[in-house]
Parts: C-alpha cells; structure tokens; sequence
C-alpha cells in the first residue's frame, strides 16, 4: 500500500535497527519544526511605515517657507475675483482687519487644506485617509477607490475621493458650497471648484509634497497649480484648539466684514459695555450667500 507523505517521514529512522524512544522524539521534532521553519522562510517582509511611500501616517506640519495668508496674486483671474482680491488688498494696506472664515471660527474648506496653522494629524486605512486639523479644528475624509455620490450635498470641505497612480495618491475634490476661501487674504472660490491633489513622499518619509490644481471657472480663466510642502513632525499630539464659540460682538468690532457669512452665527450681544446674559443667533440671510 502506497503512504501518502505529508513532511519528514519515519522511514529514515527505521532502516537500520530497531525504532527507539529517542529516534521517535526526533523525528517528531522535526516535523514540528521544519514547516514553522518554511512559512518564516515564506513570510514577506514587514513594510518600515515612516519610509513606505503609500503610508502618510503620521502627524504633519506646513513648513515654515509656506505663507499662511497667500497663494499668490498673480492667479489667472476673471474680473469678479480681481475686484474682490483687490479690495482685501486695499484693507491691508489700510490698516484694515477683514474677517476670514479662520478669525470668525466659521469652516475653514480648501483655505486649511492649502495652508494649515498648525499640525495635522493622517489617519489612513485599506479604504480612507481622514485629515485632523489641530487649527483650525476640522476634520476631512477622503474615501479611496470610490465615486463621488450623485446626490452630493454642497459643503465647505466638499467631498474628496482618491486613488493611487503608482506610489502618488491622487485626491479629488468637488461639492463645495462657495462660501470659502483659498486663503487668509481672500482669493475667492466658486461652488464649480474642482480641486485635485497629488500627494507624495520622500524616500526617507519625512516630507509630504503637495501639488494642488485647482480648476474654478467661476472666477479663473483656466486652471492653475501650487506647491506646498509638509514636514513629519513626530512625537507631537494634537492640542485643543479653542475657538471660541460664542463670543461678544465686541470682539469683532475692529474687523472689516466683505461678506456677512464670515459673521459667527450665536455670540453674546454687548451693549455699552455690558454682555448680555442670553446667546442672539443669527445665521447669515439669503442675500448674503453666493
């Protein structure tokens, strides 16, 4: 009868003399050991995770060569976002305080993707990648491999998809409300902003590169492309970060208000130097939104 061999037989062991407790002891050992011994042989190696160049786990800081406050002033602009470019300009120069989504605590959007205050913590898995603001405090998802949802729902993050080409992640944004802004200064974007990010690593894992196109016919000619830079910045954890969320009117008495939504929606009214004890809400009216 033929025997079926599934590792190291006895066979070896009993051609010569009588099978002992000893010879059985080894065998047995070795076929134990030897299969464990094949799939440690077998086993692929274990990704070090700061230089695999798909992982951006990890907590990032803007370098400091990256202004917070301007893309640029040399965008390819339509008149509508040259006059309002322009003006916020004018309130600089003046002296002036305009208010930004960032002063007022009101959503950030694609002005804390390009140019965050503070450090942003990357939290990825097999399917998303989900951005933690430290400053201001937000939060993005960005699924992988998926489709944009057909009923999307305007937002200041917009929604944001992605996918790998090669070892580059690409991330695809789209649905914003147009309430937003590209940066401290005011470069305006419109609800078509299509914005499309390609992020990669250095070979040691300590710098992300960001490319971000963005495509807004509303008040750009054609597309236009930035490059901002992120350094590793490890042992770091995320503070709080309080903005606050309802603050007296007094406070906002020296800014310069170019649009109504910027506006915090509940604060504390005061009057002549008193802070009422009740919250006023006002959310922003219909003809002040874009």
């Amino acid at each position: 009868m033929k025997t079926m061999a599934y590792g190291p037989s006895l066979k070896g062991v009993m051609k010569r003399g009588k099978l002992t407790a000893s010879t059985v002891l080894l065998a047995l050992a070795a076929m134990a050991v030897t299969p464990g011994l094949q799939a440690a042989e077998s086993a692929p190696a274990q990704k070090d995770p700061i230089t695999d160049p798909q992982n951006f786990d990890g907590t990032w800081t803007d370098l400091p060569s990256n202004s917070p406050f301007l893309l640029g002033i040399d965008l390819p602009y339509r008149p509508a976002a040259q006059d309002i470019a322009s003006e916020r300009l004018e309130f600089f120069k003046n002296g002036h305080v305009a208010a930004s989504a960032h002063l007022t605590c009101r959503p950030t959007g694609v002005q804390g993707v390009t140019s965050p205050k503070g450090p942003v913590l990357i939290l990825q898995t097999l399917d998303k990648l989900v951005f933690v603001q430290e400053e201001d405090r937000e939060i993005r998802k960005v699924n992988l491999n998926e489709e944009h949802p057909k009923d999307l729902k305007p937002s200041y993050t917009g929604d944001s998809v992605a996918h790998w080409e090669g070892n580059t992640l690409v991330i695809d944004t789209i649905g914003y409300n147009g309430k937003g802004q590209m940066d401290e200064v005011g470069n305006p974007h419109g609800k078509k902003l299509h914005m499309v990010q390609r992020l990669s690593k250095s070979a040691d894992g300590n710098m992300l590169t960001n490319v971000i196109t963005f495509d807004d016919p509303e008040y750009y000619k054609e597309p236009f492309t930035k490059t901002r830079q992120w350094q590793r910045f490890s042992g770091v954890k995320l503070d709080d970060y309080d903005c606050a969320e309802n603050p007296r009117t007094d406070l906002f008495d020296h800014l310069t208000w170019q649009h109504d939504w910027f506006r915090p929606t509940c604060v504390f009214t005061v009057t002549e130097g008193k802070v009422a004890e009740k919250i006023s809400c006002n959310p922003p009216t219909i003809k002040d939104l874009p």
